[in-house]
């Protein structure tokens, strides 16, 4: 009978135990009903929020901080791929006994696709668009990603990789913009007038 071959990251050490302990939390009905909320349509809030934010610089006729965070976005879920392409994990419902309290199809764990754009969206907002909502969008990313552990289909090493993707993917987009954003030349209006002769 063959060997299932087990994943060190994933069966085994901190990441494991981490998950155990955050999914064997549930089964209070109040926090497994706001859980399942938060893991399925929070994601909406921090695509709204940085579409708003990008609709005022837009507004303010400012359009290079909204070309950086369109970069940062999409670097962020090209990275997304890269992790998945590199490291094949499954949920934790296949290989596992778990509380599965959302019904996911099985796939591909690593690294969460909800974490990875909740994380994309607040560190675009936190480098490139408004520092308070910015903050404020981590927390919920968070919190999307906890969620996400508690209802069973996700590995805290996952959203732990869709943070990682996110924080380079968006720190690569800063540094092209100190580089190749264009800086407003400074203009004088003034005339200088030949002072009289003596």
């Amino acid at each position: 009978m063959p060997i299932r071959r087990q994943s060190p990251w994933s069966d085994w050490g901190v990441n494991y135990d981490l998950f155990k302990l955050i999914n064997n939390a549930s089964g209070n009905s109040f926090l497994d009903a706001l859980m399942k909320d938060v893991a399925k349509y929070a994601i909406a809030i921090s695509f709204l929020v940085v579409a708003v934010l990008c609709l005022l610089r837009l507004l303010n006729r400012q359009i290079w901080p909204i070309v950086w965070s369109a970069v940062g976005l999409v670097l962020t879920f090209l990275l997304g791929l890269v992790a998945a392409a590199a490291y094949k994990e499954k949920r934790p419902f296949q290989t596992h006994h778990v509380h599965q309290l959302l019904a996911h199809s099985p796939g591909q764990s690593f690294p969460s696709d909800h974490a990875t754009a909740a994380f994309g969206c607040a560190l675009v907002a936190l480098v490139l668009l408004s520092r308070a909502w910015g903050v404020v969008l981590v927390l919920l990313g968070v919190f999307i990603g906890f969620a996400r552990v508690y209802l069973g289909i996700h590995y805290p090493g996952d959203i732990g990789g869709s943070f990682l993707c996110a924080v380079v993917g968006v720190a690569a987009a800063w540094g092209l913009s100190r580089l190749f954003t264009p800086t407003a030349r400074v203009r004088t209006t003034e005339t200088v007038t030949p002072a009289p002769a003596q």
